[in-house]
């Protein structure tokens, strides 16, 4: 198996600037209790953890867009890289498990969005 890693950094760039403008729009709407004590009991942390996690999604495609084989690996790794900087820039930040657990499911909707771009391109492949 090949990992096109410009594939999997592409998903991860447009996963990260997406996540910026979701960060930005969170702040600007005065919800950032989200990002350090997300509850269950508040819809709005809950929908807005699921944005989150579909915005990886939205990333896995990309990555599998430009993948020539492993769709759904290469859209599970834009999660992975996305676990990693966010571990990097957080060191020594305790992290709430809800945001964890989104994390966990951004790897799911990577994976997902990889396999959507897979099947896309067969049906009709670039040229």
């Amino acid at each position: 198996m090949n990992i096109r890693w410009t594939a999997v950094i592409s998903g991860f760039i447009t996963d990260f600037a997406l996540t910026i403008l979701l960060q930005m729009m969170i702040v600007l709407f005065g919800q950032s209790a989200v990002f350090t004590e997300p509850s269950l009991q508040n819809p709005i942390h809950v929908l807005l953890i699921l944005l989150g996690a579909s915005l990886t999604g939205v990333g896995g495609f990309v990555a599998g867009w430009f993948a020539s084989e492993a769709f759904a690996m290469h859209g599970l790794l834009v999660g992975v890289v996305g676990i990693l900087v966010a571990a990097l820039a957080n060191v020594g930040l305790s992290v709430p498990p809800l945001l964890l657990f989104g994390q966990v499911l951004g790897c799911v909707c990577g994976a997902l969005g990889g396999m959507l771009a897979g099947r896309l391109r067969r049906v009709s492949p670039m040229k």
